[in-house]
């Protein structure tokens, strides 16, 4: 009898203790991805550890999610938190007094390509029907820098994990192209090294892509790439801030109405905003030291466990739902950044 109501007493404590433990072996399955996917990355450094580990997450969730009781394990607050230390980590790797020395030339081009970018995304996808925070994802990740940047607007605009994913999707698929068509393209119309920089810098989406193919260029290009890609992750600051202050115009609310602009300005402003732009001056006025390599290696393995958790909240009903025009919008948004970033490069005569 009296087992009976020890075992009855210690039951409750036994299902509070592995409440308590779910969201620490969710974590544990995330780092677990995310090592398989920096390890295969080294095969496939094109393809890169980000995507690899958004796939092996929705592969997982769609095959073992009952079996591994993915639901109960607060992934969504797993990918939540190490979206926004993985923002505040990659500011250190951020040399601002770099980027204002060699960057600020590009600024015209930059400001250009982000305009019509963040236009197309925003007009044509509505036009054909595309998500608002789908549209706000390509458009940002297209512009300013692929993972990185959906990863910063993702919680301002309370994006779902399926648009993360998507969203990413996209932008890898035409950083694939870029990191072969560019380079062609480039010496097709007889680009010169600074030129084929200034344009794989502001045209391509993510770091990795831009290095990639401006390298393949030459030297020249893919030092100047790497500058202006520099200048361009920068831009997440004000960009992320704008949209927070959109967001009564995006996804209206009598709260959010009533709210004035000084208190909208302040919501808008997150706080791993903040805490990027302070490890970007920690960085810039040399007081990470020796640690600076270290904390920028962490930084990017952080974000690769955020997109493992990202790939497991991934369904593949949501993938199918939303379609093609998506896709569509990413090729058009990325036409649109290539063509504007020749084009005021003819007109400046920097080419």
């Amino acid at each position: 009898m009296a087992s009976q109501q020890n075992l009855a007493l210690s039951l409750p404590r036994r299902v509070a203790i592995a409440a308590r433990l779910r969201p620490t072996i969710g974590l544990l399955l995330c780092i677990a991805i995310a090592a398989v996917a920096t390890a295969a990355a080294a095969y496939a450094p094109v393809v890169g550890a980000p995507v690899i580990a958004i796939a092996l997450g929705v592969l997982i969730t769609n095959t073992l999610r009952g079996p591994l009781q993915i639901s109960k394990l607060a992934i969504g607050d797993v990918s939540k938190l190490c979206l926004k230390g993985g923002i505040i980590l990659l500011g250190a790797s951020l040399d601002l007094g770099v980027i204002l020395r060699t960057g600020a030339a590009s600024l015209p081009v930059l400001i250009t390509t982000i305009a019509v970018g963040l236009a197309c995304a925003l007009l044509l996808g509505r036009a054909i029907s595309v998500e608002w925070r789908m549209r706000c994802l390509i458009g940002i990740g297209t512009t300013i820098c692929g993972a990185s940047a959906i990863a910063a607007l993702a919680p301002v605009v309370r994006a779902k994990a399926e648009e993360i994913a998507y969203s990413i999707s996209v932008i890898f698929f035409f950083n694939m192209l870029a990191v072969f068509i560019f380079p062609t393209i480039g010496h097709f119309i007889g680009l010169t090294g600074p030129g084929f920089g200034l344009w794989a810098g502001t045209a391509i989406n993510d770091t990795s892509a831009v290095v990639a193919a401006g390298f393949a260029y030459s030297t020249d290009a893919g030092t100047i790439a790497t500058i202006v890609k520099l200048t361009r992750t920068t831009l997440i600051i004000p960009l992320v801030v704008g949209f927070g202050l959109l967001m009564p115009w995006f996804e209206p609310s009598p709260a959010q109405q009533s709210n004035s602009l000084a208190q909208r300005a302040y919501q808008a402003v997150p706080v791993f905003i903040i805490l990027f732009v302070l490890a970007s001056f920690l960085n810039t006025l040399g007081l990470l030291g020796d640690w600076a390599p270290k904390v920028q290696i962490l930084g990017r393995w952080v974000m690769v466990v955020a997109l493992a958790a990202v790939g497991l909240q991934g369904h593949w009903r949501a993938f199918t739902g939303a379609g093609a025009r998506p896709l569509l919008l990413g090729l058009a948004t990325w036409i649109a950044v290539a063509l504007a970033s020749l084009t005021i490069q003819v007109w400046t005569n920097t080419l």
